[in-house]
């Protein structure tokens, strides 16, 4: 023992003295300088052509500042989280086929500075061909009132079902094995996008900086601002089989991710089950019944090793021979499900973190949910009240004034002021049996309520159609979000029909035609105005090739990522 006290003793001066060495170090003033001069390149991640990595070392830690400019406008990057001495960081929101220049200033912690010499930087152009990127035209109809920021979407191409260019699996495989995600600042220039090798719905910046997005083959992908993938999920019931990364006891995955607050998932997945003595037709309620497997939509909120911590399932929760006219569409038998009918189609799971409830938006009931967390008990429904059963009227909210309600809605969310705002396809306007809405009759829309859930009642107080009477008929897809500077409300159109399709098309022809889509921003106070409108079309108008979008939302800056 005393031995190890006499070598402890002899120790101690020279490990404080090293100590010493080491802060005196890390404190020296002696002159900042680079050890590796700054250069810029090329993404080598060709999925994301429209970033540059700039590369450098200096003698000290520091904090970076990088000065761009295209000769007309100059901005002003700041990495500064990122104390190290090696630097490789991220160049984006980079404009196609244009001249930079850049100039990089280090700082350490004591205040020394040095800047880089000026480097060039050239970014590529857009790929050629009408299939591999859509025509975006932006019109800013009053540039003072339009949210600033970038807006980021997901373009998805279209070839109808009576193409003449593909057929069967071709045309299958064209829709959905591509995939885009991009960003278009509010001069409306394209300034960064990402390439995938499947359709992509939801997309979302997470708490990282990294973009989480959901793919048609149920995966669940991260990926940094250069494309790189950081990490993958994948829905274990999938059609696809095992994949890439770590498996989550579902189904599969569709149309909604969020990330909550304690670093969890809430997505949405599927539980199929066979039903007795189920509906055979939307259209006749005289139709025989038989055994049918029935899709049902389930929450599920899993943490990045892939466990399920809940999980609510609307088979447990609501009357599956309530259908709707979406039911018999086919859209699960497109997804490698044969046989298997539509229940449910919810598309938007969202946490209401102060209520800790979930909003579920469930388009084939035309019905948004607030779910308790908890008790997984429903709290109220929001939607037409026909066919629910005697237990569950309880829970409907009753619509106020003369006002009809939505039809297969998405993207509900409540707004700062506690507001339900929704985006209102109006497809249908009625279930089974009752006598559809033709297409040329719907009017797609934004749409604000006020909720009084002591009362149980809805009243809907504000909806873009104020802005103006344009026929905007939406028959797939589409967002409403509010945005937090302006208050105005960002519309995605999801795919619309074309005016000069209308007077023909029918709900059972509604995949014969090309399809478009827009982005628009309206303000909602004091008066409703059109501000600013994107226009997705192709590039070639004889290519017979549509474009759509699942949704749309505003973002300050990819690197602040909100």
């Amino acid at each position: 023992m005393d031995k190890l006290l006499k070598l402890g003793l002899f120790l101690l001066p020279l490990l404080l003295l090293a100590g010493c060495r080491e802060s005196w170090l890390e404190d020296s003033h002696d002159p900042l300088y680079f050890t590796s001069r700054p250069e810029v390149m090329q993404n080598p991640n060709k999925s994301v052509p429209l970033a540059a990595i700039l590369k450098f070392e200096t003698n000290h830690p520091v904090t970076s500042r990088v000065f761009l400019s295209d000769g007309e406008c100059q901005r002003e990057i700041i990495f500064e989280n990122d104390q190290t001495y090696r630097k490789s960081l991220p160049i984006v929101e980079l404009c196609p086929d244009r001249d930079y220049t850049l100039v990089v200033e280090a700082q350490d912690k004591i205040g020394q500075k040095i800047n880089s010499k000026v480097m060039n930087y050239q970014s590529p152009p857009l790929p050629g061909g009408s299939e591999k990127f859509p025509r975006i035209t932006n019109q800013v109809f009053d540039e003072y009132a339009v949210e600033p920021g970038l807006i980021l979407f997901n373009p998805r191409r279209r070839i109808p079902t009576n193409s003449e260019t593909l057929q069967g699996s071709e045309r299958e495989d064209f829709n959905k094995n591509f995939g885009l995600l991009t960003a278009v600042n509010s001069e409306g220039e394209l300034a960064w996008y990402y390439k995938a090798d499947s359709r992509i719905s939801d997309f979302r910046f997470i708490e990282n900086g990294h973009i989480v997005y959901i793919t048609q083959d149920n995966r669940l992908v991260e990926i940094d601002l250069l494309g790189n993938i950081v990490n993958q999920w994948y829905a274990k019931g999938r059609p696809e089989g095992e994949g890439e990364g770590v498996a989550v006891d579902t189904l599969t995955f569709h149309h909604s991710v969020k990330q909550l607050e304690n670093g969890n998932f809430l997505i949405l997945g599927t539980d199929r089950r066979r039903i007795e003595n189920y509906y055979t037709s939307s259209k006749d309620p005289d139709a025989p019944r038989e055994p049918q497997w029935v899709m049902g939509d389930e929450i599920i909120e899993f943490d990045r090793w892939g466990k399920v911590h809940w999980r609510w399932n609307a088979f447990e929760h609501l009357d599956p021979h309530r259908i709707g006219y979406m039911t018999f569409s086919g859209y699960w038998e497109r997804r490698g499900w044969p046989d298997t009918l539509d229940w449910t189609h919810a598309n938007c799971a969202s946490f209401l973190q102060n209520e800790k409830a979930v909003l579920l938006n469930l388009r084939h009931q035309s019905a948004v949910l607030k779910i308790d967390k908890t008790s997984k008990d429903i709290e109220w429904i929001a939607g037409e009240h026909s066919g629910w059963p005697e237990e569950m009227k309880n829970k409907l909210l009753t619509l106020k004034g003369s006002e009809r309600w939505f039809w297969h809605q998405h993207a509900p969310e409540l707004t700062p002021e506690g507001n339900l705002l929704v985006f209102n396809n109006d497809n249908f306007r009625a279930r089974p049996f009752d006598k559809p809405a033709p297409p040329a009759e719907i009017r797609s829309c934004a749409q604000e309520y006020r909720i009084d859930e002591e009362n149980k009642t809805i009243t809907k107080i504000w909806s873009s159609r104020k802005a103006d009477d344009q026929v905007l008929p939406s028959f797939a897809m589409g967002s409403a979000a509010a945005l937090p500077e302006t208050g105005n409300v960002l519309a995605g159109y999801g795919l619309m029909f074309r005016k000069e399709d209308l007077k023909e098309a029918s709900w059972d022809t509604r995949r014969q035609y090309i399809g478009t889509t827009q982005i628009r921003e309206y303000t909602r106070r004091p008066e409703t105005r059109l501000v600013r409108k994107i226009t997705l079309t192709a590039r070639d108008s004889s290519s017979g090739i549509g474009w759509s979008l699942y949704g749309a939302r505003n973002v300050k800056s990819l690197y602040k990522g909100k």
